[in-house]
């Protein structure tokens, strides 16, 4: 369901609608994202956007906004956002080849447990769609 309370743009493709916004909850350390509490997720790219560059931003303040995002916050979003290990997607591509082709995104990632790395692979519901099928 799309929210229309809050008054969102996207900086990243500059959608007014929104999916929802949520509380950030581990503190990051490093900048940009130190100040950041909460992000709103648009309902056209799919990209969860830090409020505080997002929410309330005035038309004139647009195209600056823009920049920082592009400049600043989306490299390091995509350095910590969740990717699959197979078809190296990010999760907001997964999500929105998903709800296009009307397929539930409540689980998009399975992780798979590899004693190399000491650490569990993501797989995505696009890669191996019958993992998240119901018994």
């Amino acid at each position: 369901m799309i929210n229309s309370k809050i008054d969102f743009t996207c900086p990243n493709c500059n959608s007014k609608k929104y999916i929802g916004k949520t509380s950030i909850g581990k503190k990051y350390t490093e900048e940009p994202y130190v100040n950041v509490t909460s992000e709103i997720q648009c309902a056209v790219c799919f990209m969860d956007i830090p409020s505080n560059i997002s929410e309330n931003i005035s038309s004139q303040d647009q195209k600056k906004i823009s920049k920082v995002w592009f400049g600043i916050y989306k490299p390091t979003h995509k350095k910590i956002a969740a990717q699959c290990s197979k078809c190296f997607r990010y999760y907001w591509e997964i999500e929105k080849n998903l709800f296009e082709k009307k397929i539930s995104t409540k689980d998009i990632f399975y992780q798979n447990y590899n004693p190399k790395k000491s650490i569990g692979a993501l797989i995505c519901k696009i890669c191996d769609p019958q993992s998240f099928e119901s018994n």
